[in-house]
């Protein structure tokens, strides 16, 4: 091929200068169509289309040129001779004031585009969602007998706020370790990593209660609002509404965009029962092993004081839960009485996210699984800063094999709750079971960076080296800090993989002495000692009770040399028709 016969044949028919006016309008296309499709939430792929399809049509355009010529006649085809003069001077004329006009517009389009982001940007100093932390109020009464406001006001206001889309609240778990505090609002927002810190004080007079609230931003430490709000105390739920309406004031937050329980009518709560709930929210927050009648009995009293009042219903179902989760009580004992709880709590506050999440929690305790996503996902919709559906909802994806959402959800409640322990090492556990044993490591390690002697942590490492078969390790750590060394399943797991097989029996007769134990705990133990029958008849007695805490035994290496035999399919096979039967998949059961 003579190239350089072509390359005259293309400048000859202007297909450079058709291909370059091309890209032009294709430049100023492309610039308005990233500015405005965006804006009207247009989908990314339509953007790529139009690129693609854009750059398909050059291939087009480029034989279209090569065959057609603009001529003051309008469209020919191009002639095989040699075109007039005056016909070139015209195209290149058209051509030419194509590339320029294209360039100007593309140029004024970028111009315009920029402007208009910058507008918006200068126009959103503020970010759009807060974090807010309400640290626990300062007693000013001279009576001791209502110090329990110092939390229980701050804990109602978190509950006002509970729903809101536009903020995150952090837990109470995790803001009220602040009580009492010499630490600057500076380093608590910073420690919290919150936008907005709430901070107030009471004083009581005959009844009255006297209520000054301030909401300062952290970045620059500044008072965003102040106010002053009495009344009785009969009326305190409706100071935390009031209180509410200040902080969305304070942010400049749309009214419509304040939760339903925001700046309604008042309520009334009885003041003796709103003190047993709060000194029972205390007592569950504060949990360090006592037995649950010791936390329940505030939420009982509180029932009998006022039995139209929602919030210990609730906080009773809370606790029920918790002590499933520490494997105090099995779920086939609780599942009825929370149950109870929850749905008498809706009837008294119908649509309660609160209420959602227990109902799926109840489903999870029944092993319907899939049956308690759509419960979950209501209550992340009703409730997003409840962080106990992150919690439950991310236990439940990881039984249903969804790891990665369940990480997801995991780091959400670590978002709301960031001095809880806990989180880190649910989601720890949850990159063992999927054998991401580095990035488990990884965490356990820059947590116990932080704090070298949580209990908790300490005993995850000692889980971890056990998954790794570390064994000798594992035993130095648990001897070194005294964790269950009598009777945690782990230390007897330890025992026995290391032959001390009367220690690792000892543990498990201190463990079959207790009122009840799961029974997935015990199966790992005696897989641990080789007695492998002995271990899948507590599997399959942790599937009657619906143990919860049967996912180490689906998970965890430990109980590896159980998991081929026919009795354990046998079960995973019955698990898998528990979740795909007990629900059509339609949506979630009316509460």
């Amino acid at each position: 091929m003579d190239f350089k016969k072509l390359y005259k044949e293309l400048v000859r028919r202007n297909v450079f200068r058709a291909i370059v006016a091309y890209l032009a309008v294709s430049w100023v296309i492309i610039e308005a169509a990233s500015t405005l499709l965006p804006t009207f939430g247009a989908p990314e792929f339509l953007l790529k289309g139009l690129i693609y399809l854009l750059g398909i049509g050059l291939i087009f355009w480029t034989g279209f040129s090569w065959i057609y010529d603009l001529t003051p006649e309008g469209l020919q085809k191009t002639s095989n001779e040699t075109v007039s003069a005056e016909n070139r001077q015209f195209d290149n004329r058209r051509l030419n004031a194509v590339i320029v006009g294209s360039g100007l517009a593309a140029l004024l389009v970028l111009l315009a585009g920029s402007f208009w982001a910058g507008s918006r940007w200068s126009s959103t100093d503020k970010p759009q969602h807060y974090r807010i932390a309400v640290l626990p109020f300062e007693d000013r009464s001279d009576n001791a007998e209502f110090g329990y406001l110092t939390e229980g006001l701050a804990e109602d206001v978190i509950s006002e706020l509970a729903n809101s889309k536009r903020l995150s609240v952090i837990s109470s778990k995790s803001s009220f370790q602040y009580k009492d505090t010499d630490k600057s609002i500076e380093k608590i927002s910073k420690e919290l990593d919150a936008d907005v810190v709430l901070v107030g004080n009471y004083a009581i007079t005959n009844e009255e209660i006297d209520v000054k609230v301030e909401v300062i931003g952290a970045r620059d430490n500044e008072i965003l609002n102040y106010a002053a709000i009495t009344g009785n105390l009969s009326h305190i739920s409706d100071i935390s509404a009031h209180i509410g309406v200040n902080i969305y004031g304070a942010l400049e937050i749309p009214e419509s965009n304040a939760p339903k329980t925001i700046g309604t009518e008042a309520k009334y709560v009885n003041a003796e029962a709103f003190k047993f709930n709060a000194l029972g929210k205390s007592a569950m927050r504060d949990h360090t092993g006592q037995e649950l009648e010791e936390i329940t009995r505030y939420f009982k009293a509180a029932i009998e004081v006022d039995s139209t009042y929602a919030d210990p219903y609730i906080g009773m179902a809370e606790a029920l839960i918790f002590d499933v989760n520490r494997g105090y009580i099995s779920s086939a004992e609780a599942s009825g009485r929370i149950k109870e709880y929850a749905l008498k709590a809706e009837m008294l506050n119908p649509g309660s996210g609160q209420v959602s999440c227990i109902m799926g929690i109840i489903h999870s305790f029944d092993y319907d699984y899939k049956g308690a996503v759509p419960y979950f996902e209501i209550a992340l919709e009703k409730s997003p800063n409840y962080t106990l559906t992150y919690q439950w909802y991310a236990f439940a994806l990881e039984i249903l094999g969804d790891f990665e959402k369940a990480v997801e959800l995991q780091k959400k409640a670590s978002i709301l709750d960031p001095l809880d322990n806990f989180n880190e090492v649910y989601l720890a556990l949850n990159y063992i079971f999927q054998g991401k044993l580095d990035l488990a490591q990884q965490l356990v390690d820059n947590k116990l960076a932080l704090n070298p002697d949580h209990g908790e942590t300490l005993w995850l490492k000692a889980v971890l080296l056990s998954e790794k078969g570390m064994y000798e390790e594992a035993y130095d750590l648990l001897v070194k800090r005294e964790l269950g060394l009598e009777s945690g399943f782990i230390s007897g797991y330890v025992f026995a993989r290391l032959g001390q097989e009367e220690r690792a029996k000892r543990v498990l007769d201190n463990m079959l002495s207790r009122s009840y134990v799961p029974p997935s705990q015990i199966a790992i133990l005696l897989c641990g000692l080789g007695e492998y029958e002995a271990a899948l008849n507590k599997v399959e007695e942790a599937f009657l009770l619906h143990d919860q805490w049967i996912g180490w035994v689906l998970f965890s290496s430990m109980t590896d040399p159980i998991k081929t035999d026919p009795r354990f399919r046998s079960l995973l096979q019955q698990m898998n028709n528990i979740k795909q039967n007990t629900r059509d998949g339609s949506g979630p059961v009316p509460i």
